[in-house]
């Protein structure tokens, strides 16, 4: 695992491999740890959002999500390739197995205007992963259910930066976490709500061109994402 700093944003290159053995290590510690999946639209939203930026630089573990940021890193001479990301997807998916392996039990913090419902998300977790140990909850109810479930994994998929700047405040207030992380749209994924991009898209790091196809309305978040990021990073290494 390598550190880079992308105008001033702490970000991680994280292969899959090294990835399960972090994770156990910081599930069997006794300290909590963010980890946050980091993308073109979170370097662009820091620069507004200074407490987003420190949570961002100040975090256990800051993933690379976005095949913007990698290219990015390979345009400023970084050696780096689509392997080093580890998405929300992935994230999820890891500490999932780890949970049911370890006997570990994991909370999921859905946004209650989001397009996958509490209810229906519980029993997409539970037909897929019987022997998992999980609580499903909303914004609304999310931090008094924590309280009495006492999970130890937490993921909130509330939208950056919102639902990392509710872990921030919140980790300290539920000391049975060991791990917290925001994954985005990860629950639509998982849902079946939103399919994921074809494997050829994902290869090509152009998950952003498929989500607009089916979601038009994401125009400005991917105008953010593929147009002023890569202008903030050519002005920055020509200001260099």
């Amino acid at each position: 695992m390598k550190t880079y700093k992308l105008l001033g944003v702490k970000i991680q290159t994280c292969p899959n491999h090294v990835a399960k053995d972090m994770l156990q290590s910081f599930l069997s510690s006794d300290s909590q740890h963010q980890i946050m999946t980091v993308n073109p639209e979170f370097i662009v939203a820091s620069r507004e959002n200074k407490e987003f930026k420190k949570i961002i630089n100040e975090s256990s573990l800051a993933t690379i999500d976005g095949a913007g940021i990698i290219k990015a890193l390979q345009f400023l001479g970084s050696q780096v390739s689509l392997d080093d990301r580890l998405t929300g997807v992935r994230l999820t998916e890891i500490l999932i197995n780890i949970a049911i392996n370890k006997n570990y039990k994991i909370l999921f913090c859905l946004y209650s205007k989001g397009l996958t419902k509490a209810g229906n998300f519980f029993m997409t977790i539970k037909q897929k992963y019987p022997h998992l140990d999980f609580q499903v909850a909303d914004e609304k109810s999310a931090l008094e259910k924590a309280k009495i479930f006492e999970p130890h994994i937490i993921l909130a998929g509330y939208g950056a930066p919102r639902q990392d700047m509710w872990i921030y405040e919140n980790l300290p207030k539920l000391p049975s976490i060991r791990v917290a992380a925001g994954v985005g749209g990860t629950f639509d994924f998982m849902s079946g709500t939103i399919k994921r991009a074809p494997k050829i898209f994902r290869s090509l790091g152009l998950e952003w061109l498929w989500r607009l196809l089916r979601q038009p309305w994401r125009i400005q978040r991917i105008n953010r994402a593929v147009i002023i990021f890569p202008i903030l990073v050519l002005l920055d290494r020509f200001k260099k």
